[in-house]
C-alpha cells in the first residue's frame, strides 16, 4: 500500500510544530513545510481552517517533469521526490509547476529547497520529523487510502498529480466559524489579481520582449524585401540570452537547462532559441534569403514554446486568451512594421478584444486599471497613424507602438498567475463570500 502524510484537519492549531521540527532536524536553510489557513481574513459565517503541507511526492511529480536541468530524482524506496541541489540551475521554474507551492527558492545556498520526506529516518523505521514534532496529532504518516475518498477540502487541487496525502474529518465537522453568524455584507477583496514584478521577473520580461523584437525585424524585413541592418538585428538576438542568465540562481550550470528537452517547455525554448539565434546570425551575416526564411519560420515556432512556459504553469483561459502573449505581439508588429494594414487590423482587433475583455471582467486596481488604459491608447493611436499614413513610419509613432508593446507584456507578467494553494483558497473564500451575498 501507497504510504503518505495523513492530516486530520479539524485537530490543527498553526502552532508550526511541525514546520519548526522539519527545519532543525534536517538543518534546512528554507522552510519547507507551509501552514495555510482557510479564512485568514475572518471573513463572517466561514470555517477557520488549517492545513499544514510541503511535498506531496505526488505519483505524477510536475515540478520534476517540468524541472528543464532533470535536476529532481525518486527514491526508489520511500518514493519521496527528491531534489539534487549540484544539479539544480535555481530557475524557479518548478515553484511555478507545483500547486502546493512546495519547492522554495533558497537565497543563500541559490538553490531550490524542498521536503524530502525524511527519507533517511523513513529507512530507520522513523516518522519523518515534521509529523513526529506535531504536538495535536493533526499530521501524521502512514499508508494512505484513496485521496479522492478523503475529506479533502474543496479548494484542495491538484489531483490529477496523485499526491500521497490523506485528509481525515470534513469540513464540516470543523467546529471553529467567524461569529456573528450572517450572511456578510462587505466583504473585503482578498482576490489576488495584482502582482508585483520581482527583480529576477525583469530579466524575463526583458528576454522575451527582445526575442518578440528580433523575430518580428526579421520577419518585417523579409515582408518589405530587405535585410534588416546587422548591428540591430545581432544585438536584438543575442541580448536575451545575455539577460536569461540573471534569472538563474546558478548561471555556471545553465547548460544543464538543455537536458529535459523531452518533458519540460522550459528545456524546448532554451533549445528553440539557440537554433533560432544560429540560424538567424548565419543568414543575416551572409545575407541569404532562403536562410532568413527559415530563420523566421524557426523564431515563429521559438515564440510558440515562450507562451507554452505559461500556460503549462498556469494552465488558466487568461493566459491561454492573453493579449501580451509573444507570438501574438510578434504578428502585430510584424504587420506594422512591415506597413501591412489588413493583417495589423486582424491582429489589432483581437488584441483590443482581449485586453478590453480582461480590463471588464478583472477586479483591477486603480494603477492597473490605469495601464490597461494607456496600453489601449498606445495601440490605437499609432494604429491610426498608420492606416491613415499620416507621421507614420515616423520614428515618434513607431517609438510609441513599441512602448505600447511593452507594456503589454509587463501587464502579461503582473498578471501572470501559475496555479497555487493560495490562489486556490483565496479564489475559493470570493466564490462563497460572492455567492452568500446573493442568498
Amino acid at each position: 500500500m501507497r504510504r503518505g502524510f495523513i492530516f486530520q484537519q479539524s485537530l490543527c492549531v498553526n502552532c508550526k510544530a511541525c514546520s519548526a521540527a522539519c527545519v532543525l532536524d534536517n538543518n534546512f536553510t528554507v522552510k519547507p513545510r507551509t501552514i495555510f489557513t482557510f479564512n485568514k481574513e475572518a471573513v463572517e459565517a466561514f470555517p477557520l481552517m488549517n492545513l499544514s503541507i510541503a511535498c506531496n511526492h505526488c505519483e505524477v511529480a510536475a515540478c520534476m517533469i517540468g524541472c528543464p536541468a532533470s535536476a529532481y530524482l525518486r527514491d526508489p524506496l520511500s518514493d519521496a521526490v527528491l531534489i539534487d541541489d549540484k544539479k539544480c540551475i535555481g530557475c524557479e521554474y518548478c515553484i511555478w509547476n507545483c500547486p502546493w507551492e512546495a519547492p522554495k527558492y533558497d537565497p543563500v545556498n541559490r538553490v531550490i529547497g524542498k521536503c524530502h520526506l525524511c527519507f533517511r529516518r523513513l529507512e530507520s523505521g522513523m516518522m519523518p520529523a515534521c509529523a513526529d514534532g506535531c504536538p495535536t496529532g493533526a499530521l501524521t504518516f502512514g499508508n494512505i487510502g484513496d485521496p479522492a475518498a478523503s475529506g479533502k477540502p474543496d479548494w484542495f487541487s491538484g489531483e490529477e498529480l496523485n499526491p500521497a496525502v490523506e485528509f481525515k474529518g470534513r469540513m464540516a465537522e470543523i467546529p471553529l466559524k467567524i461569529i456573528p453568524h450572517r450572511h456578510p455584507e462587505n466583504i473585503r477583496n482578498i482576490s489576488v489579481n495584482d502582482q508585483r514584478i520581482k527583480d529576477t521577473d525583469w530579466s524575463l520580461i526583458l528576454f522575451s520582449f527582445l526575442a518578440v523584437m528580433s523575430v518580428s525585424l526579421l520577419a518585417s524585413s523579409l515582408v518589405k524585401g530587405v535585410v534588416p541592418g546587422k548591428l540591430l538585428f545581432l544585438t536584438l538576438t543575442l541580448l536575451p540570452g545575455v539577460f536569461s542568465f540573471f534569472h538563474l540562481g546558478r548561471p555556471s550550470r545553465a547548460w544543464r537547462a538543455l537536458t529535459n528537452i523531452k518533458n519540460s517547455p522550459l528545456s524546448r525554448e532554451i533549445m528553440l532559441y539557440l537554433i533560432y539565434v544560429i540560424m538567424s546570425c548565419i543568414s543575416i551575416i551572409y545575407e541569404s534569403p532562403g536562410m532568413m526564411v527559415a530563420s523566421a519560420l524557426a523564431g515563429l515556432l521559438f515564440l510558440v514554446s515562450i507562451d507554452s512556459v505559461y500556460i503549462y504553469s498556469a494552465k488558466s483561459i487568461p493566459i491561454l486568451l492573453n493579449s501580451g502573449q509573444a507570438f501574438l505581439t510578434s504578428l502585430l508588429i510584424i504587420s506594422f512594421l512591415s506597413g501591412s494594414i489588413i493583417p495589423f487590423l486582424f491582429v489589432a482587433f483581437i488584441k483590443l478584444t482581449l485586453s478590453l475583455y480582461a480590463y471588464f471582467s478583472e477586479a483591477l486596481s486603480i494603477e492597473r486599471s490605469v495601464l490597461r488604459f494607456i496600453r489601449m491608447a498606445l495601440l490605437i493611436i499609432p494604429g491610426a497613424s498608420m492606416v491613415s499614413g499620416i507621421s507614420y513610419p515616423e520614428t515618434p509613432v513607431v517609438a510609441l507602438f513599441i512602448a505600447g508593446e511593452m507594456l503589454d507584456r509587463i501587464i502579461f507578467y503582473t498578471g501572470f498567475k501559475p496555479g497555487s494553494l493560495s490562489m486556490s483558497i483565496n479564489n475559493k473564500i470570493t466564490q462563497r463570500s460572492d455567492g452568500k451575498k446573493k442568498d
